[in-house]
């Protein structure tokens, strides 16, 4: 059975790790959305990769493979957030008693 759990993104903080799965806090024109970091591809790290193009057609490339997705579906396909001012409330899918914790990184998609 997989339910959710809240996390609570304040302002420095950008990834969160839910288990085993990391997520992260990828913002764009004021907009957060929360992704996995997992590439559909090959499963490399999505919040080390890079965005490139410009809106709309800007795509995120991950860094193992050069795999390119499209912001807007990524986004799309993001976790259920709720922003607040500074921080941001992000509901990911986990399995009941799952360890959720947030953490501020100095790597992520830019």
């Amino acid at each position: 059975m997989t339910g959710r759990v809240r996390i609570e993104f304040g302002p420095g903080d950008n990834t969160v790790r839910v288990g085993d799965e990391l997520y992260f806090r990828f913002e764009r024109q004021g907009t957060v959305s929360v992704l996995r970091s997992r590439c559909p591809h090959r499963g490399g790290p999505l919040h080390l990769g890079s965005v490139q193009g410009e809106e709309p057609a800007e795509r995120l490339h991950c860094p193992w493979h050069g795999s390119a997705f499209p912001v807007s579906r990524l986004c799309a396909k993001g976790v259920p957030t709720v922003q607040v001012h500074a921080s941001v409330v992000a509901y990911p899918p986990v399995a009941p008693g799952t360890p959720a914790s947030t953490a501020r990184q100095i790597v992520f998609a830019r």
